[in-house]
């Protein structure tokens, strides 16, 4: 298990599924981590879950220290091993948002992907329409790298997905950079 000052970051649980099969039912929570149709998830949702699980470098759990609330789940998935770059996921359910606890999972994240999976690349997807997220990416270091126009249909309207990307050499800047102003 891991922890943030705020948060624990552990192994999916059988218990999980439930949640998990609630959080991926959010249509707010759906539209903003799929490019595909926002529909109902039935029984095969497992299956997906469980071949995701499988096939990721890290899926975790993310809830609150204090009482253990479901906060959402992150993940590295889609290694390059050539190219040790992997795809950072995250989510949270909608009643968790705008607490901070975005900025300490990545931030977690990718400290993590680049001290102890020895990564060069962390990379994401974006919409154009979540600010917020932009925010936390840009201030943990993240930086765009390619905007595909008018790439995904949400609510009604052509949203563009965002790639972004840090690197292992600019996150070690920055963390240096971090160090100077604790000093």
């Amino acid at each position: 298990m891991f922890e943030t000052d705020r948060l624990q970051l552990r192994a999916v649980r059988e218990a999980d599924f439930e949640k998990l099969r609630v959080f991926n039912n959010d249509v707010r929570v759906q539209k903003m981590m799929t490019r595909d149709f926002v529909v109902p998830f039935g029984d095969k949702l497992d299956e997906l879950l469980r071949a995701g699980l499988s096939s990721a470098l890290l899926y975790v759990i993310v809830e609150t220290k204090d009482n253990h609330e479901f906060v959402g789940i992150a993940l590295l998935f889609d290694l390059q091993k050539k190219n040790r770059d992997a795809m950072l996921g995250l989510g949270f359910l909608p009643e968790f948002w705008g607490r901070g606890y975005a900025s300490e999972v990545v931030r977690f994240i990718v400290d993590y992907a680049f001290q102890q999976l020895a990564l060069h690349r962390v990379t994401l997807r974006v919409y154009g329409n979540n600010a917020a997220a932009i925010r936390v990416y840009n201030k943990v270091g993240f930086v765009q790298e390619v905007v595909q126009r008018k790439a995904n249909w949400i609510d009604g309207k052509w949203q563009d997905v965002i790639w972004m990307a840090v690197v292992d050499e600019d996150w070690e800047v920055s963390r240096k950079d971090d160090l100077k102003i604790v000093s």
